[in-house]
């Protein structure tokens, strides 16, 4: 079954529906928001679905048959005011839509429990058999199951029922192609990757994703014809897009500017700590957009060696040295000009280390260089080098300070 036929009862029990009621993100916002954008028909069934997964999470202990009872007349009293303000009219709770929600409610009591109980599972770290390593390399199944991904190991990913979904080779997932696509329903798979690793992704459809460090993808498992293409990105990634004439077209879903394409290679970034987003082309065509304008303009397209920024509520495009935001894929980092404060955010990605920078002079010099296989500390010296500056590092934390003049 899939969400278009989820019930309310469905929805609350959902691991991912779950997760965007108590502890939303921004792809699981940007996923459910465009879900509810092509499903508006759901939009009550949802709304109610809020409630019970709000409501359950407000208890500490397992709901008594009573307090299960209350719950469930606290949803349909607050379904019935929003009906009445809609209606703009009063409705008695025995009326036709009361009748309608106390059918619900007959429905519903008896698994308020099982839904409660899947909360306290994924949710209340305090009661969950499973403490996740957060320096590891994840993927979350539709069924909220997560497999840590060991860098170098092989082997086959399966579902809780033995279900193949693809293969691993050490820092590559690749996903195979179902026999069945044209009838299957899309299924969602989300992989993690912490600071200081990388990960390379292989689409069902084909299409090579390469994921930065600090990046999170919400991905189908297959693609079905007539759905859409649609990957939720948080973070950074490459995409070598595959051609596929018999799909939809595939489009890059952020907060802040959405990409559609055909078959192409571009790369995207789009970090919650920067103050923007962008998509740079290296080859093929691309639109971007803004998809909360409320303006329904057409997506700005860009050409090989362009970049398309989203800043300050609006979309510039400028012509740039792709090298810089590609060179990552092969371990690269390349600065051009770059200020030091973005430098700094780039190697806490790359060597997963926290930066503290107390000589705010530094922020606006500007350095280039590239670095592939040296060491933090031999990279900050460089940078010491051309620009004075004091250093100390402590396991993970670097403190820049301003420089302490010479002593005789």
């Amino acid at each position: 079954m899939t969400y278009k036929d989820y019930s309310s009862e469905d929805f609350a029990k959902d691991h991912y529906f779950q997760k965007w009621v108590l502890e939303k993100d921004t792809i699981t916002a940007n996923f459910w928001d465009n879900w509810l954008a092509q499903h508006p028909e759901k939009k009550e069934v949802v709304e109610t679905a809020r409630d019970m997964v709000r409501l359950l999470a407000r208890d500490e202990d397992d709901p008594t048959p009573y307090e299960k009872d209350r719950i469930w007349m606290e949803i349909i009293e607050k379904r019935n005011i929003r009906e009445k303000s809609r209606m703009n009219s009063p409705k008695s709770i025995f009326g036709k839509t009361g009748k309608r929600y106390l059918k619900v409610a007959a429905v519903i009591i008896p698994l308020v429990a099982l839904a409660y109980g899947a909360y306290q599972l994924d949710f209340l770290g305090s009661k969950g058999s499973m403490t996740l390593d957060p320096n590891r390399i994840t993927l979350e199944l539709q069924d909220g199951t997560i497999k840590v991904m060991d860098e170098e190991a092989s082997g086959l990913i399966t579902t809780g029922d033995g279900k193949a979904l693809g293969k691993q080779d050490k820092n590559i997932l690749t996903y195979q192609r179902s026999k069945d696509d044209v009838t299957e329903e899309l299924v969602y798979n989300e992989l993690t990757v912490p600071y200081g690793k990388n990960f390379e992704l292989v689409l069902s459809d084909g299409s090579h994703i390469y994921l930065n460090a600090g990046s999170k993808l919400r991905y189908p498992v297959q693609f079905p014809q007539g759905k859409p293409r649609n990957v939720f990105l948080d973070g950074e990634a490459f995409f070598d897009v595959a051609r596929d004439s018999t799909r939809s077209q595939f489009t890059v879903v952020t907060d802040m500017l959405n990409t559609q394409v055909y078959g192409t290679r571009f790369n995207v970034s789009s970090y919650k700590d920067e103050n923007n987003t962008f998509t740079v082309l290296e080859e093929g065509s691309v639109g971007v957009y803004q998809p909360n304008s409320p303006k329904k303009e057409d997506p700005v397209k860009i050409v090989p060696g362009q970049r398309a920024v989203f800043e300050d509520g609006s979309i510039q495009v400028e012509t740039v040295d792709i090298r810089k935001y590609t060179s990552w894929i092969d371990g690269e980092l390349y600065f051009l000009d770059d200020r030091f404060e973005l430098i700094l955010k780039e190697l806490e990605r790359r060597f997963d280390v926290k930066i503290d920078n107390r000589y705010e002079k530094l922020n606006d010099v500007k350095f280039t260089g590239s670095f592939t296989r040296e060491p933090l500390d031999q990279i900050l010296k460089l940078f010491q080098y051309q620009t004075p500056f004091d250093y100390d590092m402590k396991k993970k934390t670097i403190t820049i300070q301003k420089p302490q003049p010479m002593t005789k």
